[in-house]
């Protein structure tokens, strides 16, 4: 089972780190329940808080490059 740590979206499988953001209002097509899942490839912890915040804030500023 997927644990989950410090950050808010950050989960891990195995020795890996995920970042899994809420679905944004724009993806109307998406079905109730979907995530969206992206691997940071870190299995270190302190590195994926820092990544995992970084994301977090792009994500809050909308400033992520489609």
């Amino acid at each position: 089972m997927a644990v989950r740590h410090g950050v808010e979206n950050l989960i891990r499988r195995g020795n890996i780190f995920y970042w899994r953001p809420r679905i944004p209002a724009a993806f109307i097509h998406c079905q109730p329940g979907s995530r969206l899942s992206l691997t940071l490839h870190c299995s270190d912890h302190r590195k994926a808080q820092m990544i995992g915040r970084k994301l977090n804030t792009r994500l809050a500023y909308g400033s992520i490059q489609k």
